[in-house]
């Protein structure tokens, strides 16, 4: 079943660039005119979004299908950063922040779904196990180990340039995405 290991290779890179908007996301806010004790509740939308979001993916599963709404969660992750990279604005940010919702509900929440839908009973456990290990294991455990790293890549006297920085886990998603779309 090789849609399997295209799945189980684009879960790792949503789930490395899930972990880069929680380690990048409070720096940027600050650094775009949020003030220190906004950061938070700022981001906080997003965990909101994800409630409003998880209400209606029953919806879109149905309406879209698996692949169409995996790849649309995986996008928002695209989109965010983009728009993050070339409209450095308060508003903008946080009104983004929405996305967050999406990303995790169309992509995570999905893809506990399809396996638990898609693999027979006696494997499901096991999938369920080596998916979780990907999006709460190796794919945070990455993103916290880039994450820094590439902050400290795109600095210079004045600061971090976010826009260079940004497009790198935006790009890493349009590829994800493309792969999804191709080969599963």
């Amino acid at each position: 079943m090789p849609f399997i290991a295209v799945l189980f290779i684009v879960t790792f890179f949503d789930a490395a660039i899930h972990q880069c908007y929680f380690v990048w996301t409070g720096r940027y806010l600050a650094s775009i005119g949020v003030p220190g004790n906004w950061v938070m509740p700022a981001m906080s939308v997003g965990q909101f979004a994800e409630i409003g979001t998880m209400a209606v993916l029953g919806f879109f599963l149905k309406a879209l299908g698996w692949k169409w709404t995996m790849i649309i969660g995986i996008l928002g992750h695209a989109i965010r950063f983009a728009v993050f990279a070339y409209v450095p604005e308060p508003w903008v940010a946080v009104a983004l922040n929405v996305l967050h919702g999406v990303c995790y509900a169309f992509f995570f929440a999905t893809v506990y779904i399809f396996v638990d839908e898609f693999f027979p009973k006696d494997a499901r456990s096991s999938a369920q196990g080596l998916f979780n290990l990907l999006i709460l294991g190796v794919g945070p455990l990455v993103g916290n180990f880039l994450g820094p790293w590439l902050i400290e890549y795109f600095s210079t006297a004045d600061g971090v340039n976010f826009q260079k920085l940004f497009m790198v886990p935006s790009l890493t998603a349009v590829f994800a995405a493309a792969l999804l779309l191709l080969c599963f």
